[in-house]
């Protein structure tokens, strides 16, 4: 029986580097996530002011899509960092 393999994964030092990394991204993803409210809002300005209504909406479109976007990679990115699913 002392030939058995262990066939768990060493995981020493895993964690440490996981959660560096985490603290690492902290800053620009919520750098990120406060552009994408930033440029939310001027586009939401910027379209008061355009005449053309197709690009008006694609544009308006686009920004607010972005920024749903980003405010949902920071919520799952500090979901993650809690360690929930």
């Amino acid at each position: 029986m002392s030939n058995v393999v262990e066939l768990v994964p060493d995981r020493s030092g895993g964690d440490k580097l996981q959660a560096k990394a985490f603290r690492n991204l902290e800053d620009k993803v919520c750098d990120i996530d406060r552009m994408g409210e930033i440029t939310e809002h001027l586009v939401a300005d910027w379209c008061q002011e355009v005449t053309n209504e197709r690009c008006r909406e694609l544009a308006n479109f686009a920004v607010q899509h972005l920024a749903d976007m980003l405010r949902e990679f920071k919520t799952s990115y500090f979901a993650a960092w809690e360690g929930e699913p």
